[in-house]
């Protein structure tokens, strides 16, 4: 017999097994047992909460050759069991993200007028609908609207700001909820029951809690931890098989990130990543730290709230105790973008560096740090004996041919290496001061800025290219306080001062640079 995946084996067949969803399932039974089915539903909810097992049972329920109606579904006649294999010809399942297009729903129109070939209805589940092209839904709104007398039609999607307004408005919707975490541990717990596997309260506990409200996600989980072949599943084990780490971790890490001890932090997270743990998890935990901590601060009794040992939980008390909620805020936003950052990126590891140093250093994650502008000379007061030579005011110089459009151009350099390199965020706080022949011209007030620059100046001029300039990019050092022979020991103390607190807002790091 071919193996099925463990939420496939366990999928519900009748009303009475839907997990955590008990007043749509209320609602769908009534309606069967008074024969007032809709013509069109729209089941809207997060992944793995059961919006297309939801359909087919009431396709079963439809269908069903049972005679008593409050027992619709049987989950036993032939029909039922062939709408369960995927064989039934009246029940017709359409993935709405392959099928998007204006001809595919025509098809459907035309196959909407024949009468059902075995059933008493005919159901169509479209999957993922809000992936419809605009033509689609709109050759498939009069038929939506007056389908035919034993037709019913079930859209299914995660999205439902996606559809248009006039589709909502001709389906009865019904919104699936998050499954709570007690019903998917007291679930996984009986599957562990019938395959003799033992699993520890704590462990339960800690899958539920990592399936973030989805049955489909929490049997993935435990199916994996099923497949190791132990006959006794505990939080440690469980941990190893999520490539998480305990809470132990977690209360160290904020320990140290919070007292600005950033090294340590860096070689706490180096070793966990060492032993295989999953960076991308490490990150959704310690947010979930965060979070744990800030109800431990308001909450009198937090157990109910967290899914924690007692000894855990007073450990957060205390931890909570000495951080303050402007701490804790920054630390769960600073988190959450770098979570969405790191979906799009091969370099997680990166970013949770970087989110370490923006809540140790009190930054905004993201944010590029500003150096302060040079203070401006002012030239010294004549003495009153010696009368100043009164100066013609130059005229205003005209501005180079062709200087607009090197602006325009220069914008787009900055946003592009803005975001393909981050070294080069402060290069937007620079604008060429023209062009000669084939030179543009850029004057930094950085020995430091000047030397990223220049690094990087390959890059930068084929950025420049790209866009449309005819040139390559020559970077010098402002001359206000002169050559370096000729400024003062002060001036060139303030200008290693402002060289070392550069470089560490840019690196994150306490930087000195010696003479």
């Amino acid at each position: 017999m071919k193996y099925k995946a463990l939420y496939r084996e366990t999928r519900p067949e009748v009303f009475s097994e839907i997990l955590g969803q008990d007043s749509i399932v209320k609602i769908l039974k009534h309606q069967v047992a008074t024969g007032t089915v809709s013509h069109a539903y729209l089941f809207t909810g997060t992944r793995g909460t059961g919006k297309t097992t939801t359909a087919r049972i009431l396709a079963k329920a439809v269908n069903c050759e049972a005679p008593d109606v409050e027992g619709r579904p049987c989950g036993k006649c032939d029909t039922c069991r062939a709408i369960a294999d995927g064989t039934f010809v009246d029940v017709i399942e359409i993935d709405a993200a392959s099928n998007n297009g204006v001809d595919n729903i025509r098809e459907l129109r035309e196959s909407v007028n024949y009468p059902p070939a075995v059933g008493k209805v005919k159901v169509y589940i479209i999957d993922e609908v809000h992936m419809l092209s605009t033509g689609a839904f709109n050759a498939l709104l009069k038929t939506l609207e007056e389908p035919p007398e034993n037709v019913i039609f079930i859209l299914a999607t995660t999205n439902p700001e996606k559809l248009p307004q006039t589709v909502l408005s001709r389906c009865m919707r019904l919104d699936f909820k998050r499954v709570p975490q007690s019903i998917l541990a007291r679930h996984m717990k009986d599957i562990c029951a019938d395959r003799g596997v033992e699993i520890a309260d704590d462990a339960l506990r800690l899958l539920a809690s990592n399936a973030d409200g989805s049955v489909r996600d929490s049997l993935s989980i435990l199916e994996q931890c099923l497949s190791s072949g132990e006959h006794e599943l505990t939080r440690d084990i469980v941990l190893d098989f999520l490539g998480a780490v305990s809470e132990e971790f977690y209360l160290k890490l904020t320990e140290y990130v919070m007292s600005g001890d950033v090294s340590n932090a860096f070689v706490l997270i180096d070793k966990a990543l060492s032993e295989g743990k999953d960076v991308k998890q490490i990150m959704k935990d310690w947010m979930g730290h965060l979070r744990n901590l800030l109800i431990s601060k308001y909450v009198d009794d937090p157990e109910d709230l967290l899914n924690l040992s007692s000894e855990n939980i007073q450990l957060l008390k205390q931890q909570a105790a000495g951080l303050s909620l402007e701490q804790i805020n920054r630390g769960i936003i600073t988190l959450a973008k770098a979570i969405n950052d790191a979906r799009y990126s091969t370099q997680a590891r990166i970013l949770l560096e970087v989110a370490a140093v923006s809540i140790a250093s009190g930054m905004e994650y993201g944010e590029v740090p500003e150096v302060p502008a040079k203070e401006i000379k002012q030239a010294p007061v004549p003495k009153a004996k010696e009368a100043p030579k009164k100066k013609e005011e130059p005229e205003p110089a005209e501005p180079p041919e062709g200087s607009e459009k090197l602006a325009d151009i220069w914008q787009d350099v900055c946003r592009e290496a803005a975001q393909e390199r981050p070294v080069l965020n402060s290069l937007s706080r620079y604008v060429p001061s023209g062009q000669k022949g084939d030179e543009i011209k850029l004057i930094v007030d950085i020995s430091m800025m000047k030397d990223i620059i220049e690094r990087n100046a390959a890059y930068i001029n084929s950025l420049l290219e790209r866009f449309g300039a005819k040139g390559h990019l020559v970077c010098v050092l402002s001359e206000d306080g002169g050559s370096p022979e000729e400024q003062s020991q002060d001036e060139k103390d303030e200008e290693l001062r402002k060289t070392q607190m550069a470089a560490s807002e840019l690196l994150g790091i306490d930087v000195e640079i010696q003479q």
